[in-house]
């Protein structure tokens, strides 16, 4: 088991790609604090993943709220005394072209794509600076190295969540901690439902959220010398 005793804090936890990476730490012996917003689903996560005998603790967050991300973080230090690993993984999609996208709705992704990951990052660094050691995996999207037609809330604020994690991976590098930018291409989650039914064909070419997990095992388990700034992960077009 390649995280037997690691702690680990995955966002964004109750569903797509935060669920498998969640599902994926636990079989390989982590500890995972499943955190997101829809209590429900987060508790069904839980439940799913204890059925199958990993470990898991659920926490309701909203990583837009600063103090309820530090409150969290606290509560979780107090119960397992550390943050191993912090996979920042929530986040919202909606696609628009510049001349239909609100203000409120450019805000918003800002706020939770960027600004969430920071709130989440600024929590959990104190801790792993005075262990001098730990892992941030930070789940971006193609589309912060790419901007498509029709994304400009969404590509923009992914550009902004790739900005951060480079700057903080250059900030902590000395610490031993090892900050990971991932992108994945299109990956069949439910982010896409909006826009394709489930038995679209072209779903079918798109990753599955394991694949993405696969790659966050790996990114988590590098020794403190090796450092992986960013990897891609796309499907076959």
């Amino acid at each position: 088991m390649r995280l037997k005793g690691k702690v680990a804090l995955v966002t964004g936890a109750s569903s797509g790609i935060g669920k498998a990476i969640a599902g994926l730490f636990a079989k390989e012996g982590a500890e995972v604090i499943l955190a997101a917003k829809d209590t429900r689903k987060l508790k069904a996560v839980q439940k799913e993943i204890q059925k199958e005998g990993g470990r898991a603790f659920s926490v309701s967050m909203d990583i837009t709220k600063r103090n309820q991300v530090y409150n969290s973080i606290k509560t979780i230090i107090k119960k397992y005394g550390r943050v191993d690993i912090l996979v920042n993984n929530a986040g919202i999609a909606r696609w628009d072209p510049i001349e239909n996208v609100s203000d409120r709705d450019f805000d918003e992704h800002m706020l939770v794509n960027v600004t969430g990951y920071y709130n989440c990052i600024k929590a959990v660094v104190p801790y792993m600076v005075k262990r001098k050691s730990g892992a941030i995996l930070n789940i971006i999207s193609g589309s912060g190295k790419n901007a498509r037609a029709g994304t400009v809330a969404y590509s923009t604020s992914k550009f902004g969540a790739a900005g951060l994690s480079d700057a903080v991976h250059e900030d902590l590098k000395k610490y031993g901690i090892n900050v990971t930018a991932i992108y994945p291409g299109k990956t069949d989650t439910p982010i896409h439902d909006a826009y394709l039914k489930k038995s679209d064909p072209k779903r079918k070419k798109f990753l599955r959220p394991e694949d993405v997990a696969k790659l966050a095992i790996y990114a988590a388990t590098l020794p403190p010398y090796a450092k992986l700034k960013e990897v891609s992960l796309r499907p076959e077009e």
